[in-house]
């Protein structure tokens, strides 16, 4: 068995009556468990790729604009692909 706490919470009155409209007495707690499990992930997230940018715009401060490799990865497919071509 999971272990639960109860708690109180205040919700406006529309909602609270949407959801006693749409959701069954006894899994009305595990909507509002799985909706607050995503919003802390969604939050988490957020907080991921704001953490992301800052260390972006470190690494930009620090090293400045780096070239593009693309088209370093286009010639080694190009030699790689000539490889296997010349072994066949």
């Amino acid at each position: 068995m999971r272990d639960t706490t109860r708690v109180t919470v205040v919700l406006p009155v529309a909602l609270w009556e949407e959801v006693k409209e749409m959701v069954p007495a006894g899994q009305r707690s595990r909507l509002v468990a799985e909706a607050l499990e995503a919003e802390i992930r969604r939050r988490k997230r957020l907080e991921q790729l704001e953490r992301l940018r800052r260390f972006q715009d470190y690494l930009l401060e620090k090293y400045g604009e780096m070239p593009s490799s693309v088209e370093d990865i286009r010639q080694m497919r190009e030699e790689r692909d000539a490889e296997i071509t010349g072994l066949r």
